[in-house]
């Protein structure tokens, strides 16, 4: 939760809230400081703010209603909401958690990076100075204007697949995925966040710097890292010396294994690949091996495009499999090597937003370009590429 949006600011209110620290308490009373207004209620502004509608809006699943939302910037109304945070909202804070909560909502607008500078140092101003009723209900009123549906499925930036293939596309904290393909489509579960973060307050940086020194350049790659959405809401709204060090360590770690994978022998890998290819192109007649029987084919599960396109590497499956599979256990050529490199360029294709037949035909072309192979090896290389839909190392079921 690093973003400043209505459901943020209510849920990290609340926790400092004594009577209405329930959260159908805590929305209505929030909300109610704009919704309750005679001039709301006059103009016909106001909305019906039932459980079912708090739960969607706390859950990041609909917009702040849109009757709050206009009215949020009538002079008027925003005046009233100032004098109601004061009336209201106040006296409802939890002296013994009032510092904490404050701080809290600090770091959710610092934290997030959708907000310009010139109106984090406008809110924040209110904080520095102690003017907790219009740090409280500014910050209020903008989170109201913000978008509050959870993004989901955005697409994967071109820059960010290097710090994707550093972790395997996997998140190095709690290991989750962190690009998912849903019916077709990219989900991106991850946020390239700054290791050693921007905006920390005195005492933290300097405990920072004490562990490993203050990068000159906090956006330069060597100080960002690959993590899921959730670790890194978590370390950017609380950074820990302990955590800060284990992401350091982590990502000098990943640079250098990342490294050493890059510098494979490339020209074994392209002997290796020109093998099988090879095998599959001298073939005169149906491979002598067993065909994969149905019962072990996963290509189905995997392939959700078009029929042809699902048959097509399928049949190549179930006719070639067992062949290409005799070939690499015969043959000197390094498997664990080759299949690394194929799942790390499927990884690449599938993050950018390609379909799974533009996938499998860039794969194609590349694998036909690591052996050193024109336009003749084209069949020879989709089936070898079908053998790696089945094996695993292309898409996910």
């Amino acid at each position: 939760m690093s973003e400043l949006n209505t459901a943020s600011y209510i849920l990290t209110l609340r926790s400092g809230l004594s009577a209405n620290g329930g959260k159908e308490a805590a929305t209505n009373l929030i909300l109610g400081t704009i919704n309750n207004q005679d001039y709301v209620r006059e103009h016909g502004y106001e909305e019906d703010l039932s459980s079912k509608k708090i739960s969607r809006v706390l859950g990041e699943l609909a917009n702040t209603p849109d009757g709050i939302q206009q009215a949020s910037v009538i002079p008027e109304v925003i005046d009233e909401t100032i004098k109601n945070f004061n009336k209201d909202v106040i006296p409802d804070l939890n002296p013994h958690l009032k510092d904490d909560t404050l701080a809290n909502i600090r770091k959710l607008i610092k934290c997030d990076v959708t907000i310009s500078e010139p109106k984090k140092e406008f809110l924040l101003n209110y904080y520095k100075h102690g003017q907790t009723t219009e740090f409280l209900a500014y910050t209020f009123l903008y989170a109201v204007n913000k978008p509050n549906i959870m993004r989901e499925g955005e697409e994967v930036e071109v820059d960010d697949i290097q710090f994707l293939a550093e972790v395997g596309y996997e998140c190095p904290l709690c290991h989750k995925e962190l690009v998912e393909q849903v019916r077709g489509k990219v989900r991106k579960k991850y946020r390239i966040t700054q290791i050693f973060p921007n905006d920390l307050d005195d005492d933290i940086a300097a405990a920072f710097e004490a562990e490993y020194p203050k990068p000159v350049n906090l956006n330069a790659p060597d100080n960002l890292i690959a993590l899921n959405e959730e670790e890194s809401n978590d370390y950017l709204f609380a950074p820990s010396v302990e955590l800060y060090k284990k992401l350091f360590e982590t990502k000098r770690a990943l640079v250098k294994s990342h490294q050493a994978k890059m510098n494979v022998n490339q020209e074994q890998l392209e002997e290796d690949i020109r093998t099988v290819l090879d095998a599959v192109m001298d073939l005169q007649d149906l491979p002598a091996t067993e065909p994969l029987n149905f019962d072990a084919l996963h290509v189905d599960e995997k392939i959700r495009e078009p029929f042809v396109l699902r048959k097509t590497v399928r049949d190549e499956a179930i006719t070639y499999y067992s062949y290409i599979e005799k070939v690499f256990r015969d043959s000197n050529a390094n498997f664990d090597v080759i299949a690394s490199q194929i799942k790390a360029s499927s990884k690449m294709l599938e993050s950018s937003g390609l379909s799974q037949k533009e996938v499998i035909s860039q794969l194609s072309e590349w694998i036909r370009h690591q052996a050193g192979l024109g336009d003749d090896a084209e069949l020879a290389s989709n089936i070898v590429v079908s053998f790696f839909v089945q094996n695993c190392e292309v898409f996910h079921s």
